[in-house]
């Protein structure tokens, strides 16, 4: 390889790293096995953007599983599987059904920033919370927060995806 062709490459990739940021922290990570049931429960919406906690909570079900784990589904609350804004599922309900589906985790989240920023790229940025609970303790065995903003060609669902993946790498390392 050339050196222009180096130095080109490694000036696009910092340009490009510029565009976005992200902090991801995580608490230690139990041993889970991939047979080891989990529901992921509704996250709450503390944004302006409606049904923002719904699709976290079915992008998480839908990552889990394709991270191998054999049982990952999502929890229902009403027949719209939606919290109106604000609102969060209540811990002892969602610990009952679990117990009664036979899950032995549930995943409980919250968002907080699902939107594009204001301004004339308008960049992408999502902010989650996620928790791992042991539904026989009724305990968080894990957690984690992300926040991330991205590129102005990148929309708020690849970005979401990619920050949700990152915490579930997080969870079953």
């Amino acid at each position: 390889m050339t050196l222009i062709k180096r130095v080109f490459g490694i000036t696009t990739g910092i340009l490009l790293s510029g565009c976005a940021s992200t902090a991801l922290q995580a608490s230690r990570a139990p041993r889970l096995a991939h047979s080891a049931a989990i529901a992921v429960a509704p996250f709450a919406n503390y944004t302006t953007t409606p049904g923002a906690g719904s699709r976290a909570a079915s992008m998480t079900a839908s990552l889990l599983l394709t991270h191998g784990l054999a049982h990952a589904s999502t929890m229902t609350v009403d027949h719209h599987n939606r919290l109106p804004l604000g609102l969060e599922p209540d811990p002892a309900t969602l610990l009952r059904k679990a117990r009664t589906m036979g899950d032995r985790y549930v995943v409980e989240g919250a968002v907080q920033e699902w939107r594009y920023t204001i301004g004339l790229d308008g960049q992408p940025a999502v902010a989650v919370t996620m928790d791992l609970v042991n539904v026989k303790s009724g305990r968080i065995v894990w957690t984690a927060t992300a926040s991330r903003s991205g590129g102005p060609r990148e929309s708020v669902g690849v970005l979401a995806e990619d920050t949700l993946n990152a915490m579930i790498r997080r969870l079953l390392s």
